[in-house]
């Protein structure tokens, strides 16, 4: 009697049969064409080897349990590409094993990345082609593609669309062509395309607001750009532009390519057109050139360079015109910024920061006629630096060159500073957790200038020259102690100083010392409580401060002044031993300064709500070590400062400073300026500053969409779009935006800067007219007009830098968004 089968072989048997049933169930299907049916076949061998029925049967699962899949990852993975199922639908299917099949009837073939539908699908398994006709739709990660025939080569993803339209999710683009010719599966070529971003709207007689047309379009998805040929752009169906070639970006990332244009007329260069392009050099690498044309003055280039390398980052930027007509003269600026360390290859050394500052221009009246330069080369003062410094523990070292280029302007000349040629300092302390803190600094600096520049009506008008040397040590202890409650910190300051001059001071000597020593003693208590404002919780503090200085009085008054100047006398400054900045004057103190201040607190996330300060400085003997032309200070009060600072929520926000002084009862200085943005797009900014017998002006600056002007805000509408951050509040929409600086003491308007905006969906127009006062008599204006092409030209910020540059928190309607999903569009 033979023996039972064992349970293993019991198994074995039944899984053997089960196959070869379902293997045949799935033939007898394929064979006779059963309408309605949907199968899935796994791709390669290995896929049909898997036996999930082997072993013991499986116990029940307790439930559902979330688990990661790579199926869900954005970017296909090879392995999903080679070894995912490939699905295949119909109403009616016919096969010849290992040979081809074709699917009718709502037919669609689907694998990982890569979805086609169509009327008829025929696939040839032994070339790994499909051919569809009737209704074809390609649906991919990055683009939707539609026509009447498709031959596509699975694999290499080569082939034809014939008649196609397409979609590009990244851009939002849309269009049509001729014909579609798969190169890879990130690169095709389009034949007599048409190009545009403006969303299609029901009814036959839509057209786009913009469309570029091209005999040839180049699409690069891995690059993510586009290469046009025979380019013809069209806005509201009228020409605007033919080019042969052109290159632009398929994402808002950054890319080579053309910029939006700039069409302006300004009263110093008349009619200008400005035509950036981008240059992506690496991904740490990039430049932009732009191109000027003037009728009033004739070609400028600017070229701007930037880069960020693991030890050093930095930019320059050239401005450069041949030949100005006005000027009769070649124009050029130049201004480069660098950062860094170096390695001096010796391990005892270690490596030696290095910062440059280089800002140069070719004549005086670059300032005036080039206001499109940037913020550094419109200014008067050039400065020009050049640093070294190096470091180990508590040891620092530093030493700079600085030199500064004066534009002079005959009607309101300024004395030029001093050049550092060179400067040196060290620096060396200890702070400890609880015990003392100490520091020594030294520093030796060779002070030059020249005044043969200054126009002046007769050489007796210049100011005094003292060409020189200055060294000096500061060294300085103090011991705080500081709790949860308070704070004392008491600290001993002694100041040598030596001059050493080319020429002789007033007394007939060439060198001077000085010797000071300073004590103060600073303390600060803290109280706190909680407290309900308006149904929140709050957390108030009080804090009292008290702030002594002793300076014992030195004549100084023949020294000369390289550096020092009076500082900003404020709620910050008010708690200092030294009303100057610099080493040339160290004034004579006798003084208590006393101030409080309190401050509230949301109990929930700890920002802080509201600021309330006051602070008084008492004066017990006068202050006799002054500034060149200004007056000794009595003894007595000083001018009152109060100060508050109020952050209720993130809509709106207020700040004011008040200097008062006590003697007149009159508000010597005085600001006070407020924000209030309810949403996105939405921003008002107002300040008044009042400088008492010297200037009193009121600054405006808005952004603000017109529609609420008028009544027709539509919420629903908004918000939906801000859902998606820099996208705007949705397309046919005005914005005004602008900025006015106000005089109360001459009357007159300062700067202005008076724009529109306009949201077309896929297209943005903006016009902005600008006025710049450049010295107390004459302004510069000048009227600006942009058209930026939605995904056809795109720049990180408003080609118009006025608006960001005048308006605090102007936002661009279009900024980086999120790349779409390609779940998003899944089929």
């Amino acid at each position: 009697m033979p023996p039972f089968p064992s349970p293993c072989a019991q198994t074995d048997v039944a899984v053997a049969f089960l196959r070869a049933v379902v293997q045949a169930v799935v033939w007898v299907v394929l064979l006779l064409g059963v309408p309605g049916v949907t199968l899935f076949v796994p791709l390669g061998a290995q896929a049909q080897t898997q036996t999930p029925l082997q072993g013991v049967p499986a116990v029940p699962a307790q439930g559902l349990v979330l688990r990661s899949s790579p199926m869900l990852e954005e970017a296909i993975s090879q392995r999903q590409d080679q070894e995912g199922a490939v699905y295949l639908q119909g109403q009616r299917l016919r096969v010849r094993p290992d040979l081809d099949l074709v699917v009718e009837g709502e037919a669609s073939i689907r694998k990982p990345g890569v979805s086609i539908q169509a009327d008829r699908l025929s696939f040839d398994q032994s070339q790994d082609v499909v051919e569809a006709t009737g209704q074809v739709r390609l649906n991919r990660p990055g683009s939707l593609l539609t026509g009447p025939k498709l031959t596509l080569q699975m694999d290499s993803f080569r082939g034809f669309l014939s008649q196609p339209t397409f979609e590009l999710y990244k851009s939002g683009a849309y269009g049509q062509a001729a014909q579609i010719e798969f190169v890879d599966e990130q690169r095709a070529i389009v034949r007599e395309a048409s190009y545009t971003t403006c969303k299609r709207t029901p009814g036959p007689e839509w057209l786009p607001s913009w469309v570029l047309k091209a005999t040839r379009l180049s699409l690069d998805e891995e690059e993510s750009t586009v290469r046009a040929e025979g380019v013809q752009l069209r806005f509201q169906d009228l020409p605007v532009l033919g080019i042969p070639v052109v290159t632009f970006p398929l994402t808002t990332e950054r890319k080579s390519g053309l910029l939006s244009p700039v069409v302006g007329i300004t009263t110093n260069n008349g009619v200008e057109l400005t035509q950036p392009y981008y240059l992506d050099i690496a991904p740490n690498r990039d430049a932009t050139v732009t191109t000027h044309l003037m009728s009033k003055r004739g070609v400028a280039v600017d070229t701007e360079f930037r880069y960020l390398e693991r030890d050093y980052s930095g930019q320059a930027r050239l401005n450069l015109m041949p030949t100005d007509s006005l000027r009769n003269q070649s124009r050029w600026g130049w201004s480069s910024q660098h950062n860094g360390t170096v390695d001096t290859g010796l391990d005892s050394v270690g490596r030696v920061g290095l910062g440059l500052n280089l800002n140069r221009v070719s004549d005086d009246d670059y300032w005036r006629d080039f206001s499109r330069s940037g913020q550094v080369l419109t200014q008067r003062l050039l400065p020009s630096i050049g640093v070294l410094n190096w470091s180990r523990g508590n040891l620092n070292m530093t030493a700079q060159v600085q030199r500064w280029q004066t534009l002079q302007d005959i009607t309101a000349s300024i004395t030029p500073p001093y050049d550092r040629a060179p400067q040196i300092g060290l620096r060396y302390g200890q702070w400890q957790a609880d015990g003392l803190d100490w520091s020594v600094q030294a520093d030796t600096t060779r002070f030059e200038a020249s005044y043969d520049r200054i126009p002046l009506a007769s050489t007796a008008e210049r100011p005094v020259l003292r060409n020189g040397e200055r060294s000096f040590v500061l060294a300085q202890v103090s011991r705080p102690w500081i709790r949860p409650w308070g704070f004392v910190t008491p600290k001993l300051q002694l100041h040598a100083t030596r001059y050493q001059l080319d020429q002789p001071l007033d007394s007939g000597e060439r060198s001077a010392n000085r010797v000071l020593p300073t004590f103060s003693l600073d303390s600060g208590l803290v109280y706190e409580r909680e407290a309900q404002w308006f149904g929140r919780g709050v957390i108030q503090t009080l804090e009292p401060r008290a702030f002594y200085a002793r300076t014992p009085f030195r004549d100084q008054s023949l020294l000369p002044v390289y550096d020092s100047g009076a500082t900003d006398f404020n709620l910050s400054t008010i708690y200092s031993d030294n009303a100057y900045v610099g080493h040339d004057r160290l004034v004579d103190n006798d003084a208590l300064t006393l101030g409080v201040t309190s401050r509230f607190f949301d109990a929930n996330n700890g920002a802080e709500m509201l600021r309330v300060g006051v602070a008084q400085r008492i004066r017990f003997s006068d202050q006799q070590v002054v500034l060149p032309g200004q007056s000794p200070v009595a003894a007595g009060l000083s001018d009152l400062l109060v100060g508050a600072g109020v952050r209720w929520d993130d809509r709106w926000a207020l700040d004011a400073t008040v200097q008062v002084n006590t003697q007149t009862d009159r508000v010597r200085r005085s600001t006070l300026q407020g924000r209030f943005s309810p949403s996105p797009y939405r921003v008002l900014n107002a300040a008044y500053r009042l400088n008492q017998d010297v200037s009193e002006q009121v600054d405006l600056g808005w952004q603000w969409p017109l529609s609420d002007l008028l009544g027709r805000r539509d919420v629903a509408t908004e918000t939906a779009w801000t859902r998606t951050p820099g996208q705007g509040l949705g397309p046919d929409r005005w914005y005004s935006v602008g900025r006015l600086n106000f005089s109360l003491t001459e009357g007159r308007m300062v700067d202005s800067l008076l724009g529109l905006e306009y949201d077309g969906g896929c297209w943005i127009g903006r016009i902005a007219f600008e006025r710049i006062q450049s010295t107390v008599s004459t302004a510069t204006s000048r009227l600006l007009f942009q058209l930026e092409f939605i995904g056809l030209a795109r720049v990180g910020a408003s080609p118009l830098n006025a608006l960001r540059n005048n308006i605090p928190r102007y936002q661009n309607l279009r900024d980086s968004t999120v790349e779409p999903s390609r779940f998003q569009h899944y089929e």
